[in-house]
């Protein structure tokens, strides 16, 4: 016979191999959404590779900043004007890569990235010009980096002139040694050559693959969903762990972070499945995640209870099933849970509560199956005919509820923004623009950082400047300045002590140099979303490499380069502390405020489309609304949650407030999901549900209001007995309905709203006025 177990255990080691290079590669996917880490590294990587060649060959054939003469420091002198050369070159590009995601247009693109070196030519001139005037020239870079902070408020534009103008004041004071302004010619020619490479990589590898980032994204949100399945799995076997249901609330979050990124990218003309509108994408991906969301959810709920084993194993068989990304199981295991459920003698031993919520698992897979299989059915049309038609009609275009920033959700930025804007109560801190608060404290940083590094070094203060600038790019507040600036020293420590070792094993071979250059460049940026230390690693491994190639490098400059660095990210550090600080706990707030906000709109539009029986498109809407405040909410607390992993506060507010905002979200989810199902609720039981929404937006709206104040003697009124009410007078009371449903759904969300309310140390009191916690 063939099939013996010896001619069988190849193919069975063949099959897990596969597997698990599968499941590896699913990993993969899922941990970077729509590629987009990947996608940054390897093109940031070829443009640096490319003008490296290009300024090389510059360098050959231009001779630029050399001299003549045979001895071995004129050998030495223009060796290090070519790796000068390279390295303005390289610098134009990194930039660039940064700057060019942020305009949302080619024509923008090309013009921003053209303004880019001649900014950059303004600021090596000034660096050159003003080198025997050291006191004029420490006053222009102090000067220069402040400029970037107040030129974040012109956007895209005023990054690129702010970057353009320290990166090459900076240059300047580095070229100092080997020219003086009358070099400046050949330096602009290096920077055309950056600016050209750069100009030419967007259009060439940048701004195409937008175009494909829907088909990118959406492989990454069918793998995340799949780890949101696996975890719950998990879930159900292990039952009660903390460690696995915080391990499937952040694949929860990861989902819909996901979702929300397809979103804005279905708004920017991209390409499509076949046959296919950016709407209907948005349909099925907003009908999936709420399908998937919940039942994880529900599943968490059924883990702690005294389930049937016979039901239990279809919970979980349902969601290993989805994990498999196996529409037809899927829906099978859904409806016969849902037979089973109908069954007498298995209901007689479910209380009432486990029935309510094995019934919305059921329906939930049942949904999430549905909607599976339509997207496993969709294509993608070829590229290049993508191409050639890639306009779309207006009456098929898409409005996102979010934008991305350079490829991402805009994190706590939005709200950050706000926070400075507002007068916080109780605050000696004056309402700022944030780009004024930004330049005011770059430039008291930048003084603090200029003159502590002189005195530690006259030769390599820059360093410490240096140091301090990128803790403020990307920062938005006080909490994420002061992580930054920490992961930029210990990324520096580890990446002394690394370049050290590759420095001694390279020595002056300069393409092994140039090839530890790419790949430590490719890690860093890929890795710099995970931390930011991964990235300041890196370039302290390239500044390792480029002083092995110019003959300098030495235990002695890079003890220099740490101290530098620490000096620098400190002054950055105490002055986001003390000078016009933006606290967390005010941003958080802010946060709050709006999550509230988008919370109170989604159950008004849930009860208007309940009581005129029309409400899908304004549900998705508002969902999708508390959603994209959720995550800046999520963002905005992110920092101290990540450094004070202990029980009590984090950043002005306390767990409970994190935990409170969190369930509110989790039970609005669950009331858009109900509320589809939902007929109408009228006559004296609709008005008593408007009654009771009312009451309960006047009591969100009470707690909003609070948290613009320093203490606030405002009282949280609780309106779940207004809805308990509206629920006992219908004639489906006491059975599973979906008004039932909605209605309970809000008694939760009141629940979680006056727990965010005690957290926030309001009294809450029941409707008959008495108060019952604080």
């Amino acid at each position: 016979m063939s099939h013996t177990p010896a001619a069988s255990a190849p193919r069975t080691a063949e099959r897990r191999t596969r597997q698990r290079v599968d499941e590896w590669l699913n990993r993969f996917v899922v941990s970077d959404p729509g590629l987009t880490r990947l996608r940054t590294a390897v093109q940031t990587v070829v443009s640096v590779a490319a003008v490296i060649g290009a300024e090389w060959i510059f360098v050959q054939f231009a001779h630029p900043l050399m001299v003549s003469g045979d001895s071995a420091a004129v050998a030495a002198e223009n060796r290090a004007a070519g790796v000068m050369g390279m390295m303005v070159g390289a610098m134009v590009v990194m930039v660039s890569n940064f700057a060019g995601p942020m305009f949302t247009t080619v024509r923008d693109g090309v013009v921003g990235l053209a303004l880019l070196p001649c900014a950059m030519f303004v600021g090596v001139v000034a660096g050159l010009a003003l080198a025997d005037v050291r006191v004029v020239a420490l006053l222009v870079m102090i000067a220069a980096l402040g400029g970037a902070g107040f030129l974040r408020r012109f956007g895209a534009w005023g990054f690129v002139l702010g970057q353009g103008l320290f990166m090459g004041n900076f240059l300047g004071f580095f070229l100092g040694r080997l020219t003086d302004v009358s070099g400046v010619g050949w330096i602009g020619a290096e920077l055309v050559i950056g600016g050209t490479v750069a100009i030419l990589a967007q259009l060439v590898l940048f701004y195409p693959s937008r175009w494909s980032a829907v088909k990118r994204l959406r492989s990454s949100f069918l793998g995340r969903a799949d780890g949101v399945a696996a975890a719950t799995v998990d879930v159900l076997d292990h039952p009660g762990s903390p460690r696995y249901r915080e391990r499937q609330h952040k694949k929860l979050v990861r989902l819909n972070e996901t979702a929300l990124m397809i979103d804005a990218q279905l708004a920017e003309n991209p390409r499509l499945p076949i046959g296919t509108t950016a709407a209907e994408i948005h349909r099925h991906v907003f009908a999936a995640e709420l399908a998937l969301a919940n039942a994880a959810r529900f599943a968490r709920s059924i883990a702690v209870s005294d389930t049937p084993d016979s039901v239990a194993r279809l919970v979980r068989d349902s969601m290993v099933a989805i994990e498999h990304r196996a529409p037809e199981p899927v829906d099978r295991i859904g409806r016969t849970l849902r037979e089973a459920l109908r069954d007498d003698e298995i209901r007689s031993g479910i209380d009432d509560d486990l029935l309510v919520v094995l019934h919305r698992f059921a329906t939930s897979v049942i949904d999430y199956a549905r909607v599976l299989a339509a997207i496993s059915r969709q294509r993608f049309e070829s590229y290049l005919k993508r191409v050639r038609s890639h306009e779309v009609a207006e009456q098929d275009r898409f409005s996102a509820s979010v934008s991305l920033v350079s490829g991402w959700l805009p994190g706590s930025s939005t709200v950050s923004a706000t926070a400075s804007k507002e007068k916080a109560a109780q605050s000696m801190t004056a309402r700022l623009d944030p780009s004024v608060r930004s330049g005011i404290q770059m430039t008291v940083a930048a003084s603090i950082s200029v003159v502590a590094g002189v005195l530690i070094s006259s030769d390599r203060f820059y360093w410490a400047v240096l140091a301090t600038f990128v803790t403020f790019m990307g920062a938005n507040n006080a909490a994420e300045q002061v992580r930054k600036g920490a992961f930029r020293v210990i990324g520096t420590i580890l990446g002394v002590i690394v370049g050290a070792l590759l420095a001694e094993a390279v020595g002056q071979n300069v393409p092994l140099s140039i090839a530890v250059i790419l790949v430590s460049l490719f890690l860093g940026i890929y890795l710099m979303r995970i931390s930011y230390a991964f990235f300041a690693m890196s370039i302290t491994i390239l500044v390792a490499q480029l002083y092995v190639q110019l003959a300098e490098l030495s235990a002695e400059l890079l003890e220099m380069r740490v101290l530098e660095t620490v000096v620098g990210a400190a002054a950055a550090v105490a002055t986001v502390i003390f000078v016009l600080p933006l606290r967390t706990s005010r941003v958080v707030r802010v946060a709050t405020r709006e999550f509230l906000s988008a919370l109170s709109a989604l159950i008004a539009a849930t009860v208007r489309g309940v009581r005129d029986g029309d409400g899908g498109h304004r549900l998705q809407t508002a969902s999708r609304e508390v959603d994209v405040a959720f995550q800046a909410l999520e963002s905005a607390t992110s920092p101290s949650r990540a450094m004070l992993r202990v029980p009590g506060t984090f950043g002005g507010v306390t767990q409970q407030w994190w935990s409170a905002a969190n369930a509110a979200h989790s039970y609005a989810r669950d009331l858009v999901a109900d509320a589809r199902w939902c007929t109408g609720i009228d006559g004296a039981a609709g008005a008593r549900l408007d009654s009771a929404t009312a009451a309960m937006a006047d009591s969100i709206a009470e707690l909003s209001d609070s948290l613009s104040e320093h203490r606030s003697t405002r009282v949280y009124t609780r309106s779940a007995s207004l809805f308990e009410r509206v629920a006992a007078d219908l004639d489906d009371h006491g059975r599973l309905t979906p008004r039932q449903l909605v209605l309970r759904d809000l008694q939760l969300i009141d629940g979680a709203v006056a727990a965010l309310a005690v957290s926030a140390e309001l009294q809450v009191r029941a409707v008959d006025t008495a108060v019952i916690g604080r």
